[in-house]
């Protein structure tokens, strides 16, 4: 091993799987160590496997642990098991008791929001690696009311660089604490437009910021934008791209490919002047929703019982509804729609599964749903 130079190591360590790379060699020696986490050895392993990557990811109902579907297996993380799985484990691990502790945030970049209700303490880990920071409260924070507004994070070239809590006081003020600086602070919210209501419990995070809903006169939906690495520019509003149509289901929002994303089928006017239903797809971009899909359903017309549930991160072409026992998904590129089993695997060993059956519609029509995606490269996150 003495007479290998650096650079081979490089092209020899740069061929192991990801989970191979974070868990072992790092604690074989100092030089093994400092070649992985270099950002040079870091960009030679994604030009390799480039053309052959593909992450896990679950879609997870917010509020609780429950995954209502999962990709997984035949990946560089190599990973036998659904990420809720290995949340459960985690969490099972840690606090022990089911009830002391609950995930109130994910993100696409691998990482969860744990809060403890004990001590009304925060951790943020990473339930594969296991690498996990706790975040303690301020003396007022435990007597006082708060949103849980999510998670937000600093991120280049697929590292997390730095991360921020962010909660609300019922006086509409942010309270964030920074990885940067290891502290809380206090931030006014200055919402600069009207609105009735604002659905605070159901955030995505997204490159740094934070979306949810919010209602308006005369029943104007809108998306709420705040970038919290850039408070300065205070909160947008972005009103919903089909408020001049009657929308099949209620406005949520998901992501896929760095993206805001919606989806809802509406009614079109054809060139006739006739309407057709179609399932359409915009993702916000510039602060501008741009349509991206336009689809003509036949079996729209006979009925459409399936809930919406999100977008593949890695694919804005495939779609996916929920119908009692039954995962539906649509591929957007050729008009394809299958049906899927509980558990299929693909030729190539990956998996994707689904839940057997909801507590029931009701509750999976209440629901909000989130990706949590593990990153195609994985560094230990910063904490002070």
């Amino acid at each position: 091993m003495d007479y290998l130079t650096e650079d081979l190591w490089e092209m020899i360590l740069a061929r192991l799987p990801l989970k191979s790379i974070i868990t072992t060699p790092k604690l074989v020696c100092k030089i093994w160590k400092s070649i992985i986490e270099s950002p040079c050895f870091r960009d030679l392993f994604k030009s390799l496997h480039k053309n052959s990557y593909s992450s896990s990811w679950s879609l997870m109902c917010r509020g609780c642990e429950t995954e209502v579907m999962s990709h997984y297996g035949s990946d560089n993380w190599n990973l036998k098991r659904s990420l809720s799985s290995y949340i459960s484990s985690f969490l099972t691990n840690k606090f022990g008791n089911y009830n002391e502790a609950r995930v109130v945030a994910y993100t696409d970049v691998g990482l969860i929001l744990i809060h403890r209700v004990s001590n009304q303490s925060f951790f943020v880990a990473n339930p594969v690696s296991r690498q996990c920071f706790e975040i303690l409260p301020l003396a007022s924070q435990k007597e006082a009311c708060f949103w849980i507004l999510g998670l937000v994070t600093k991120t280049e070239n697929g590292v997390v660089l730095g991360y921020k809590v962010v909660l609300l006081k019922p006086n509409f003020t942010f309270l964030i604490y920074s990885s940067e600086t290891g502290l809380w602070s206090v931030n006014n919210a200055e919402f600069t437009f009207t609105y009735i209501s604002q659905e605070f419990n159901n955030p995505i995070s997204l490159n740094g910021s934070l979306h949810w809903l919010a209602h308006g006169p005369d029943y104007q939906d809108f998306i709420v934008s705040v970038d919290f690495y850039a408070l300065s520019d205070g909160c947008r509003a972005t009103p919903f791209p089909d408020l001049d149509k009657v929308p099949k289901f209620g406005r949520t929002c998901t992501t896929s490919q760095e993206f805001l994303m919606y989806m809802n089928i509406v009614s079109v006017a054809k060139a006739d002047g006739s309407l057709e239903d179609k399932l359409c797809v915009w993702r916000l971009e510039n602060w501008e929703w741009q349509l991206v899909s336009e689809f003509s359903l036949g079996f729209v017309q006979t009925g459409f019982e399936y809930i919406p549930l999100g977008i593949n991160p890695f694919d804005a072409k495939t779609v996916y509804f929920w119908r009692r026992q039954c995962l539906l998904s649509i591929n957007l590129h050729n008009g394809d729609f299958m049906l899927h089993d509980k558990l299929e695997r693909s030729s190539d060993g990956r998996v994707m599964s689904s839940v057997s059956c909801p507590r029931d519609m009701e509750y999976i029509l209440e629901s909000h749903f989130a990706s949590f995606v593990l990153p195609q490269w994985l560094h230990p996150f910063p904490n002070t």
